[in-house]
């Protein structure tokens, strides 16, 4: 691979455009595989749409490079320069929406997903892999993704079992942060909009030890149609 050089602590760095490439080449070695599950390919996102109207969403996340002189702490700032990990999430229109104005563009990217997750999270603290296209690395993110990825799209495949999953949660989850409130703008796009302002209203409610919380949730009331107390 092409080095750009050392860093001040002697650690040589390989290119970008080097990471690039090897990147691009491990995506076309699993490419058949997300299109046999009808993911379809732009950049490092992939993207399935579900007869609900859901997304489902596999992205490929390089680390970043760090700028010269950058303090790396493990636990807390690693150097994840020549990794990649890999996102899972899924997409519901309305909850876009409802929590940002706004619905993602042509191409879904997990940032703009209510349900996110990784591959590899909940066994270890952070999963990320050497950018390789070594058949070891390749091996372990296939089997990865049918074992993980696409088992978690098979239990978010229509807003029904999303409800299912997270109505009676009442505070963050691995894999969302707002459950309440994600199920509360569900439950008003279908019309149901007592159950949606009752989630609501709980939701400030239980929260308000956290001071700029119930005011959120009351403005975002309000933006969607619904009046609560704070």
């Amino acid at each position: 691979m092409e080095l750009i050089g050392l860093l001040s602590n002697g650690v040589s760095v390989v290119s970008t455009s080097a990471l690039a490439s090897e990147m691009d080449e491990l995506q076309s070695r699993l490419n058949p595989l997300l299109r046999q599950h009808g993911f379809k390919k732009k950049g490092r996102t992939y993207n399935r749409k579900t007869s609900d109207g859901l997304t489902h969403v596999v992205g490929f996340q390089m680390g970043a490079f760090d700028p010269p002189g950058t303090t790396h702490i493990r636990g807390l700032r690693e150097n994840l320069h020549g990794l990649f990990t890999v996102n899972l999430a899924v997409y519901v229109p309305e909850v876009a929406r409802g929590l940002n104005g706004s619905e993602a563009k042509s191409t879904v990217h997990d940032y703009n997903c209510c349900v996110r997750t990784r591959l590899g999270r909940g066994v270890e603290k952070e999963s990320w892999w050497k950018i390789s296209v070594s058949e070891a690395i390749v091996a372990e993110i296939t089997g990865r993704l049918l074992d993980e990825a696409f088992p978690l799209f098979q239990r978010f495949g229509c807003r029904e079992q999303i409800l299912n999953e997270f109505l009676t949660e009442t505070d963050n989850t691995p894999l969302m942060a707002v459950p309440r409130i994600v199920c509360a703008i569900i439950l008003l796009n279908r019309g149901e909009r007592e159950e949606a302002r009752r989630l609501l209203a709980a939701q400030a409610r239980d929260h308000a030890r956290n001071p700029g919380h119930p005011a959120y949730v009351v403005g975002l009331a309000k933006r969607l149609g619904i009046e609560i107390d704070s």
